[in-house]
């Protein structure tokens, strides 16, 4: 059963709520992301290191409400603003970092023209944990800005960087044991003398989970074809599933 909590925060002035964010918050790790995906896309989360994160919902006043949200509602909108990110188009803009080492805190940002879009990446470690976002909005009105205190960066670095922070933030549950290795590896992707050497993720988690899924869903229309008495077209709808999921499963594992 999951220790997460989940809940969204929302306005109510008598006109009918205003949604902000949705939250999945619990003691390793809190989440947060947009309600307005398609639009403003984001994904914010905040790690624990050696002080767990604060897994309380907020408590309502005035016109600020917190509301509890069943597991399947906030992982329908993550896996919504997950998907607006897979789906950039990246290449062609500028591409800026501001950072420090030392700090070990870095924020990313990409500008593109047509169509108007910024693309901003945010790493942060602390001795508490980590903070890491990626955040997306059709203005580019924060260039002038961020220009006046952020260097150049390649297109791939950025690209890179981009894909790795997308690839932490798939899982949460890896999120606590990955954090100090992402800090390293967006440090090692700006600084040539510390080259990055192995990737953030262990893809072989991937592999099985993909794997892992597809095998349940076999086993779930298995039951329902020895426990529900379906019409004859539904049966033979769902004996074809299972060989689709088979062919997949085959697939995955030949290019494993």
């Amino acid at each position: 059963m999951s220790d997460s909590k989940h809940y969204m925060h929302y306005t109510d002035f008598g006109k009918g709520p205003e949604i902000k964010e949705y939250w999945r918050i619990n003691k390793k790790y809190n989440i947060e992301v947009s309600p307005n995906f398609d639009y403003k896309p984001y994904i914010y989360t905040t790690v624990a290191r050696f002080t767990p994160t604060d897994d309380k919902i907020p408590a309502s006043f005035d016109c600020m409400k917190y509301k509890r949200i069943s597991e399947a509602e906030f992982t329908e909108y993550f896996n919504k603003n997950y998907a607006a990110f897979q789906n950039l188009r990246l290449r062609g803009g500028e591409y800026y970092v501001c950072g420090s080492h030392e700090n070990n805190s870095f924020s990313f940002d990409a500008f593109f023209e047509k169509p108007r879009l910024h693309c901003s990446i945010e790493c942060r470690k602390s001795i508490e944990g980590s903070d890491v976002s990626l955040f997306c909005q059709h203005t580019i009105s924060q260039r002038p800005s961020v220009k006046k205190k952020s260097r150049h960066v390649s297109e791939d670095v950025f690209l890179q960087v981009f894909k790795m922070v997308l690839e932490f933030l798939y899982d949460g549950s890896a999120m606590p044991v990955l954090q100090d290795k992402l800090i390293e590896a967006v440090k090692g992707m700006i600084d040539p003398e510390n080259p990055v050497m192995e990737e953030v993720i262990n893809q072989e988690s991937y592999y099985q989970k993909a794997r892992n899924l597809m095998l349940q869903r076999k086993e779930e229309i298995r039951a329902r074809l020895l426990e529900l008495d379906d019409k004859p077209s539904k049966r033979r709808e769902l004996r074809a599933q299972m060989k689709a999921i088979d062919y997949c499963v085959s697939v995955l594992d030949n290019n494993h």
